[in-house]
């Protein structure tokens, strides 16, 4: 692998912005299902574009299906920004990108992106399945922070 300077600037704009966003996570009043969730979110983010920058989940870096998922990603950070990060659109969002990721990842194998890399397909099929487990299981704790708070308020 050949990194350039701007390779490892964006390793290290990366990493300080995955530091921020865990030094803002821990100064939360929110449950800890919330926190949870956020924090999974957060690392997998990260995980999903270091990994679709530096090898591609489907073959090259350059590769179409890598882009669609930086795609799906993008779109739901702005539709967390937009409905401010509240839990019950949170697990909705992250529910749906599980599915987005599990829809590039068939399409790329019925297409036959990504055919040249030595472990295809099950270099794919693996670390999509494994994104799409870890966003179902953010959105699962995100509905149980909103679980959590519809029980607090309608105790009150």
């Amino acid at each position: 692998m050949n990194w350039t300077l701007f390779d490892f600037l964006f390793a290290g704009v990366l990493l300080g912005a995955v530091a921020f966003a865990f030094a803002c996570l821990f100064r939360l009043k929110r449950s800890r299902a919330y926190r949870a969730g956020l924090f999974l979110f957060i690392l997998t983010s990260v995980a999903v574009v270091w990994v679709s920058g530096a090898v591609g989940i489907v073959g090259a870096p350059a590769n179409i299906a890598n882009k669609l998922f930086l795609g799906a990603l993008a779109a739901v950070c702005v539709g967390a920004l937009l409905f401010r990060f509240r839990s019950n659109w949170l697990s909705r969002f992250l529910s749906g990108l599980a599915l987005a990721f599990m829809f590039i990842a068939g399409a790329s194998l019925l297409l036959g992106w990504g055919q040249a890399g030595g472990a295809w397909p099950w270099d794919v099929v693996i670390a999509t399945s494994v994104f799409a487990i870890l966003w179902q299981i953010s959105a699962w704790l995100f509905g149980l922070d909103a679980d959590i708070r519809t029980l607090r308020s309608s105790q009150r």
